[in-house]
């Protein structure tokens, strides 16, 4: 696996992409306006504006890397550079909650062999990836809340080299199934809300549909209170389920574990997961090292007069410099 540059003005940049099916160029095509001569004016455009950027260190600014937030925000260059910032804002100010996703890790590599969080191998019939979590594995007497999360953000990573995660976003299916108090004190009020603030101003990931599944009346207040941070958009597309028989209305059971009614077994798609991680772990451990200075609480969405020395500020900047 190779090291992606993070020279933030590369000599050459790297245009690599995998060549998309008709299907996949026609839904970014309808759903994210993108096609060639778009994503090249707004690739050109967004490398531009990371080379003048006077905070920016280092970012990787490959072709995949940057459609992220492009696609995210279907080619609106404001909102795709703002989210860059805020994106590498976290990164650095978080690097405990978002950073080190490192599968030699002894906690992470543990959470991974639990089955706590992995990706399934088949896309549904709109070419979404599907995520699988089995929150009950997750030892609250050994792993916290910042682990869940770097095990989260490391697979958005690992899902995110790839166009069709990029075009067609995800399903995040949560078994809470004997769930307890426990579980539920792994993340603090004050935890939700800065994991809120990031989900909605910071991560590049087009979450399509979340569903938990089994929740017990606790697990409701807890939910109900960390969606009242989230946006409009994402309350609208999550779903909560008594049983696994209403969940199948929503989410092809052929696509979950066998355990769930699929063909695969857990243990199978673990062992896959975990492979991945390693083959990849030069690119994740390469996120660490992605850099900015921090000049001002990047990501805050409460005054619009907080973006003037933002990506909105920066982007007035380089029009008349």
């Amino acid at each position: 696996m190779t090291v992606p540059n993070l020279d933030k003005a590369p000599e050459f940049y790297d245009d690599h992409l995998d060549e998309m099916d008709p299907q996949l160029q026609q839904h970014a095509l309808t759903h994210l306006r993108e096609d060639s001569q778009l994503r090249q004016q707004m690739l050109f455009q967004l490398r531009d504006w990371i080379a003048k950027h006077p905070h920016i260190r280092k970012v990787r600014t490959d072709a995949l890397f940057l459609l992220k937030f492009l696609r995210a925000k279907k080619y609106n260059f404001i909102n795709a550079s703002k989210l860059l910032e805020c994106y590498l804002a976290s990164k650095v100010q978080h690097r405990d909650w978002f950073g080190h996703l490192d599968i030699e890790d002894p906690d992470i590599c543990a959470l991974v062999d639990t089955g706590y969080l992995f990706p399934l191998p088949d896309r549904d019939s709109k070419g979404r990836t599907l995520w699988f979590s089995t929150t009950s594995e997750l030892d609250p007497t050994r792993f916290t809340g910042r682990h869940a999360c770097r095990l989260h953000m490391m697979m958005a990573e690992l899902c995110s080299e790839s166009n069709e995660f990029l075009c067609g976003g995800f399903i995040l299916v949560c078994d809470l199934t004997n769930i307890t108090m426990a579980h539920l004190n792994v993340v603090s009020i004050s935890d939700v809300r800065l994991l809120s603030k990031v989900a909605n101003n910071s991560l590049p990931m087009r979450a399509q549909e979340v569903h938990f599944v089994n929740v017990p009346s606790a697990g409701l207040k807890i939910a109900n209170m960390a969606l009242q941070l989230a946006t409009e958009n994402l309350r609208s597309r999550t779903f909560f389920h008594k049983n696994w028989e209403e969940l199948y209305k929503h989410v092809n059971r052929d696509l979950l574990p066998k355990e769930y009614g699929g063909k695969m077994t857990k243990a199978e798609l673990i062992h896959s997961f975990k492979k991945r991680c390693k083959e990849m772990r030069p690119l994740l451990m390469a996120y660490d090292e992605m850099d900015m200075e921090i000049v001002e609480k990047y990501g805050s969405n409460d005054n619009d007069n907080e973006l003037e020395s933002g990506a909105i500020g920066t982007f007035r900047k380089l029009q008349v410099d």
